[in-house]
């Protein structure tokens, strides 16, 4: 009995051997580009960043894309807090001197992001007064102002302000938008001021280098000249330094030690009789 079997059932073993050959080549072009993926992403990361780094002018679309960045982080983080001053502009003496202690040294006395080193931050520290920052809610100033930004240079003051005072910041802020703020005017200090001031020298040398470090001059003045309340007649009250107070943020022993302390009381004794 005779058996037909069609050739149709059949693999004709050259065209298999040729799939076969398909089948690993496309499997090894697959692996080739996911390797050359995975290197390229690293090389991505080894060279841009620091790449990154010299990039120091932002662009229009820059600043437009972290406008928007940070209203939406602000907005998520910030919640539904409402200010206990109220709604709008309110000044306090407190607030006017931790703004100028703390603030002003980028955004400027006025607002308006021209602060000695505001212009040379990157981005550049925002101008108070512009759309982007009116548009935020109280609740939202006072989200970014206790803590702070990532990749800018704008900190947070959680560890130096209570929460209290934070709110009377933002309630300022609301006044330089507003324009009824009167900023306070600080004596620059001098050059032989600053050249009095010696981290290798005598006591009051010392002291005088932590007083500047540590952004004193900003609010009270090179020699304890500052305006009004703001003035240090040549006595170093050692429980406003650590506790804060009245505009005045909090210094701790991470931020001045016993022994800088007694440096800057140093300091401070020379301001008497000024």
């Amino acid at each position: 009995m005779a058996v037909s079997v069609g050739f149709r059932g059949l693999r004709h073993p050259l065209r298999e051997g040729r799939r076969i050959q398909e089948r690993m080549l496309t499997g090894h072009s697959v692996r080739s580009f996911l390797v050359g993926g995975v290197v390229a992403c690293l090389l991505i990361l080894v060279f841009v960043p620091p790449l990154a780094l010299l990039h120091r002018q932002d662009l229009p679309l820059e600043r437009r894309f972290g406008a928007l960045a940070v209203a939406l982080v602000a907005r998520l983080q910030a919640g539904g807090a409402t200010n206990p001053f109220g709604a709008g502009a309110r000044v306090s003496e407190p607030a006017r001197a931790a703004y100028i202690g703390s603030c002003a040294v980028c955004h400027g006395p006025n607002g308006d992001g021209r602060g000695i080193f505001g212009p040379d931050t990157y981005p550049n520290a925002t101008d108070l007064r512009g759309e982007d920052a009116k548009a935020l809610s109280d609740a939202e100033l006072f989200w970014i102002t206790k803590n702070g930004l990532a990749f800018t240079a704008m900190p947070g003051f959680a560890s130096q302000y209570a929460d209290i005072d934070i709110w009377d910041l933002v309630s300022y802020l609301r006044a330089l938008q507003d324009g009824s703020a009167r900023p306070l005017s600080i004596p620059a200090p001098a050059t032989a001021q600053l050249a009095f001031a010696d981290p290798r020298g005598g006591a009051a040398q010392r002291g005088a280098a932590v007083y500047f470090a540590a952004g004193c001059a900003a609010c009270h003045g090179p020699v304890g000249d500052g305006p009004a309340d703001l003035a240090i007649p040549g006595r170093l009250e050692i429980l406003v330094v650590r506790e804060g107070g009245r505009g005045m943020p909090k210094y701790g022993l991470d931020r001045i030690s016993e022994t800088e302390l007694a440096d800057l009381r140093a300091y401070v004794e020379t301001f008497a009789g000024r």
